[in-house]
């Protein structure tokens, strides 16, 4: 949240990163094999107090706390790929690629609040600049889908894409693959 290090999702070795910005000095190295493989999407809750951590092959997101000490563990469906916030934090948004949902977490229990389904392979998305909307990239669809951000329906499916991997939005939004608009 201070800008002050990075993390890194390190697929091949079930690790996370942390470096220092100004020295690029590793900080720490945080060991996943407990609770999964292959972690995918990191995120920062908005108020700073806690990462999630996508781990792919397992079907689950790690929660871990500001010094990257590991909290617990949620399952998700199958294939967690991009994951992001809400502005305010309310809710945990997660691409669960290969069972073709979008699943929505409570912010503070991690309880699963939905399920929406989407189309094939959807990696990553984001917010549309006001909020409404997520625009989820799924690339075995060859889609871009629409979905309603406040009742979690789907809107509609732009296709003609060639296998989209990501989505991000302009003027910045929160997104799987950007740091929260500011």
């Amino acid at each position: 949240k201070d800008n002050k290090r990075i993390a890194i999702t390190n697929e091949g070795n079930d690790t996370v990163t942390v470096y220092d910005i100004a020295t690029a000095k590793l900080q720490k190295t945080v060991d996943l094999h407990a609770h999964g493989s292959r972690p995918r999407g990191i995120k920062l809750a908005p108020d700073g107090s806690y990462y999630v951590v996508t781990m792919e092959n397992s079907n689950a997101m790690v929660i871990l706390d500001p010094d990257f000490n590991v909290l617990k563990s949620v399952p998700t469906a199958k294939g967690p790929y991009g994951v992001a916030f809400d502005k305010t934090g309310k809710h945990i948004i997660v691409a669960a690629s290969r069972d073709s949902l979008l699943q929505v977490f409570d912010g503070a229990s991690y309880a699963k609040l939905a399920e929406i389904p989407v189309g094939k392979r959807c990696w990553h998305f984001s917010y549309t600049p006001d909020e409404s909307q997520l625009l989820v990239a799924c690339g075995r669809s060859n889609e871009v889908q629409v979905i309603d951000a406040a009742t979690w329906q789907p809107v509609k499916s732009i296709p003609g894409f060639d296998m989209p991997w990501g989505v991000v939005a302009y003027p910045k939004a929160d997104g799987s693959l950007d740091a929260p608009a500011k």
